[in-house]
């Protein structure tokens, strides 16, 4: 069994670091189970840090946890473009059904085609043949 030393997770990354991040694929699967054991507790005290919260990207703890192992979730960018797609299509859904229902209902193709209609206010009912009182 291999004895990994875990770095201190706030200082600087150098080229050490790196080099592990772009080397972990390559790994043995048993290997990389060992390493994600080693940096479970340091990466959960790494998201704790100020560092962290920050989003500083040049720390040893970012490239073990986020980089290496996708520990580190969503960053702050990708929940306002999630948000800001679920506004467009909210919109697109407003827009359509306003277009699509409201503004038929309240005064598009139905009250044009009643506007075409010949008015009969003005006839007589004689059996089933109308006859208009200006012909008398």
């Amino acid at each position: 069994m291999r004895v990994i030393e875990i770095p201190d997770i706030r200082s600087k990354a150098n080229s050490d670091t790196d080099k592990a991040v772009e080397e972990y694929p390559m790994l043995s699967d048993e290997d990389q189970e060992h390493l994600i054991n080693a940096h479970t507790v340091p990466c959960r005290r790494y998201k704790e840090t100020a560092e962290y919260a920050d989003g500083r990207t040049d720390t040893v703890g970012y490239k073990l946890c986020c980089e290496m192992h996708g520990w580190c979730g969503l960053s702050g960018w990708y929940i306002f473009l999630i948000v800001v797609a679920c506004l467009v299509v909210v919109g697109a859904a407003g827009a359509a059904l306003w277009f699509c229902y409201l503004n038929r209902f309240f005064g598009g193709k139905e009250e044009k085609d009643e506007e075409k209609k010949e008015d009969y206010s003005n006839t007589e009912d004689i059996g089933s043949v109308e006859i208009s009182v200006a012909t008398y």
